[in-house]
């Protein structure tokens, strides 16, 4: 029994004192210049700790999260550094070469949860024009599992899905409207219909749930990035009282 118990005991004694411990965001930045393959790289990565006093418990999950923050970023700068070195010819036409950005933001929702994404801007000489996207990294504290899926958020058999492709679809048809496009409706209801891969790009707020669409996944790329932000007010039949939004129903 005790080897059951001690497990269960230790996570709730780490849960405590996250609690009682204030988690706060930095950000690390990494550069980096190659003039044989003419590119330069720029990269602001949020991290997060707790403070010089945190237990080693809870510095063990601020490092957990951040190095996951890292990793997604080499991701990036590693897929960036392939496709430039695949490529036979490195300079432009105005001398200027290849670059990447990574512009991180995040934020701490209700003390346990961090809501953070990094905005890859990739220009690689030899494409056709550069690349924009926006990538997202959720965290829970308290949860089970420390690198959120939008699928925690609800309730286990709820259709969530259907929720939010409804509301983004009807979002993203008042905004292609808006715009003068009435012919696109196949890519909206496409790029939103309610399947869990057309949600990946998401983000949280105090008050909100944040889609995010990636140029040319629910419009033309024209369009670029486009968001839909849900009230989470809006959802509390669906969302799963013991899961990462619990601060709701306290």
């Amino acid at each position: 029994m005790r080897s059951l118990l001690l497990p269960v005991l230790i996570f709730s004694l780490i849960t405590l004192n996250c609690y009682a411990q204030t988690m706060s965001v930095n950000y690390k930045t990494v550069s980096e210049k190659n003039q044989e393959h003419n590119y330069m790289i720029n990269a602001l990565i949020p991290q997060i700790n707790f403070g010089p006093d945190a237990l080693m418990g809870v510095r063990g999950i601020a490092s957990d999260i951040n190095s996951s923050l890292d990793t997604a970023a080499g991701g990036m700068i590693k897929r960036f550094k392939d496709e430039v070195y695949g490529m036979q010819n490195n300079t432009a036409m105005n001398g200027m070469g290849s670059s990447l950005e990574i512009t991180g933001s995040a934020s701490v929702i209700s003390g346990t949860v961090l809501s953070a994404q990094m905005k890859e801007f990739s220009a690689v000489i030899g494409m056709a024009h550069p690349v924009t996207l926006i990538h997202s990294y959720n965290y829970s504290i308290i949860y089970d599992s420390l690198l959120l899926n939008i699928a925690d958020l609800f309730r286990s058999g709820s259709d969530y899905l259907k929720f939010i492709s409804d509301y983004c679809i009807a979002s993203l048809r008042e905004n292609a409207m808006k715009n003068g496009y009435t012919n696109i409706d196949e890519m909206i209801t496409d790029g939103a219909s309610p399947d869990i891969n057309n949600f990946c790009v998401w983000n949280l707020t105090e008050d909100s749930l944040i889609l995010t669409f990636n140029p040319a996944q629910a419009a033309p790329y024209v369009f670029g990035i486009q968001t839909v932000p849900i009230p989470l007010s809006s959802m509390t039949d669906i969302i799963n009282p013991e899961g990462p939004l619990s601060f709701m129903f306290r």
